[in-house]
């Protein structure tokens, strides 16, 4: 009974070695990969609260990490205030910029899997969450 007993804490310790390993090669190449959200706005503070908090809870779902930059062409409404709001109070990464050379950045996000999304052109929204 006793070497029983030696054998199933022997396969439990294997078992959680391997588990250990295996998790551990996984982080270390990168599997693990950022989507940034980059969403062009003007006068989307209706529409910016809903679509922020939906990422937000999808990425939460699948366990993925995201950032966000949003890009504002000069709204003049609550928009930044609210995307800013939305960043303290999820503790997601929300960039607030407008670039005039978008191949600069692009360039210097490369290596991220990146999704564009108008929010000012209704037209396609809903697929935007198929690329989480």
């Amino acid at each position: 009974m006793m070497i029983g007993l030696v054998w199933i804490m022997g396969f439990y310790a294997a078992g959680i070695a391997i588990i250990h390993t295996l998790h551990w090669r996984w982080k270390r190449h990168g599997s693990h990969r950022i989507t940034h959200y980059v969403l062009r706005t003007r006068n989307n503070g209706r529409d910016i609260e809903w679509y922020l908090r939906s990422l937000h809870l999808f990425s939460w779902i699948k366990g993925k990490s995201i950032e966000v930059t949003l890009a504002d062409d000069g709204s003049t409404d609550e928009t930044i205030a609210i995307a800013e709001r939305l960043s303290k109070e999820h503790h997601l990464n929300i960039h607030t910029r407008v670039e005039d050379n978008w191949d600069e950045w692009m360039l210097k996000h490369e290596h991220e899997q990146i999704v564009i999304v108008q929010l000012n052109q209704a037209d396609g929204l809903e697929t935007a969450f198929k690329y989480m």
